[in-house]
């Protein structure tokens, strides 16, 4: 049975590692994009008018979003890496060999009219090998739960948005990179053409405006869900569990 529940618990570990992954390559995919828009600009110029199409100031304010998006994931990500850690540590043979040896001698000071005065300290003892072997695949298997339960949809969700965000974002910059490289003119017919496309890009400008201020939006709002999801899973689940088992730890002890 215990087997199992390692098994169980590295599996679930072992799946919100790769979901933390997949968030922090989103992130960086983000910043990527982002980067590139924040460097591109370009003019038009249809009748002698100047306008200039500068995505990255659309898309600055939620650089900083990004990048601390990013960093949360890597936090996430060492998180669980912990975790994969302690697993490893909680499922060490000596563990269970010095838990069985303390309940031996536990079971045999209830017997033992000479070593009754070692139970109380033998308790205390055994109760923590065995928070230190159960707590870590617990809170493992919990935790599963709880991203099943309430948090599994919006991280598909959330992850759905923003590559999408992140695509559009990289097929505009691509757009925009082969409207500035069209804007070179060689001669009369060519100053034509070029005073045409512009015309046309002018026309054009708005639209790619108001998809990256759409793609803007649809980032800060999955952002926030993943970030939400991982905060969860990696911070407060964690802690909530460890609270509540030392906290019947400590009655365990008090009534022993």
């Amino acid at each position: 049975m215990l087997p199992v529940s390692d098994q169980a618990g590295r599996a679930h570990v072992d799946e919100a590692f790769d979901r933390a992954l997949i968030g922090y390559a989103l992130a960086r995919g983000l910043n990527g994009v982002i980067s590139v828009a924040q460097g591109t600009e370009i003019a038009v110029q249809p009748a002698g008018v100047g306008v200039n199409f500068a995505p990255g100031e659309i898309l600055d304010p939620i650089n900083d979003l990004v990048e601390r998006f990013s960093w949360i994931m890597m936090l996430a990500t060492s998180s669980l890496g912990v975790q994969k850690v302690l697993l490893s540590m909680s499922a060490w043979q000596g563990l269970l060999v010095g838990l069985a040896a303390v309940g031996l001698l536990l079971v045999a000071s209830r017997f033992v009219a000479g070593a009754r005065a070692f139970s109380p300290v033998l308790q205390r003892v055994f109760l923590f090998l065995l928070l230190l072997r159960f707590m870590m695949p617990a809170i493992a298997v919990g935790n599963d739960w709880v991203y099943r339960t309430f948090l599994e949809q919006d991280y598909v969700e959330a992850s759905e948005t923003l590559e999408q965000a992140r695509d559009r974002i990289g097929t505009l910059n691509e757009e925009v990179a082969e409207a500035r490289q069209e804007d070179m003119p060689l001669g009369i017919v060519d100053r034509a053409l070029s005073v045409y496309r512009q015309a046309i890009a002018s026309v054009d400008i708005e639209t790619r405006l108001e998809e990256y201020r759409a793609a803007s939006e649809t980032i800060s709002e999955g952002t926030i869900r993943l970030v939400v999801v991982f905060l969860m899973q990696t911070l407060v689940f964690p802690l909530v569990f460890l609270y509540v088992v030392l906290g019947l730890l400590r009655r365990l002890v008090r009534s022993g």
